[in-house]
């Protein structure tokens, strides 16, 4: 399994020569090539920040959550190798609060509201466990991978008006 975090495949090349066989002995000769892993984050997708905007919290609290703002994680500069890799996503967070099975991130701020992550179905995403998210399919340009994020009051009580953020981080792999 590849990690993108590890940048690095090492390649081997393994030669096999053989003198005349009188002489008893085989020669195997290794030699390697390391190359750096294609794959990449955006620069724009490393410290992704998603604005919530207009949220209206009577609206949340009337309906439960907000509408879902989408946003997206590029990867580029993908070679002909990563071809057909593969992409695996997990998010990741230990901030979670379950509501009604889903988990979702607390905040910090006055406002009291938590924050869910779906996929590109609107699914709830399911946090600390890698989800497939299809293959690799272009080779050099950008790839998308489509997300969506909302805001939702919390399990007791109602939202209040207020300013709130919260932190994940996520792991990219390739098989």
């Amino acid at each position: 399994m590849n990690k993108l975090i590890a940048l690095f495949w090492l390649l081997m090349m393994i030669g096999f020569s053989h003198h005349a066989p009188s002489s008893g002995h085989l020669d195997v000769e290794f030699s390697g090539v390391l190359v750096r892993g294609s794959c990449q984050l955006t620069a724009e997708s490393i410290n992704k920040k998603i604005r919530l905007d207009n949220l209206r919290w009577q609206f949340i609290n009337e309906n439960e959550s907000s509408a879902v703002t989408p946003f997206s994680i590029g990867i580029e500069n993908c070679s002909q190798t990563d071809l057909n890799k593969t992409i695996k996503f997990t998010w990741q967070s230990h901030q979670l609060v379950n509501i009604n099975g889903n988990s979702y991130i607390s905040t910090q701020g006055s406002s009291g509201v938590v924050l869910g992550l779906v996929d590109s179905e609107e699914k709830p995403i399911v946090w600390n466990t890698a989800m497939e998210i299809g293959a690799v399919s272009t080779v050099g340009s950008e790839q998308q991978i489509a997300f969506g994020v909302l805001a939702r009051k919390p399990a007791s009580g109602e939202a209040n008006v207020g300013d709130f953020s919260g932190r994940v981080t996520f792991a990219l792999e390739y098989e």
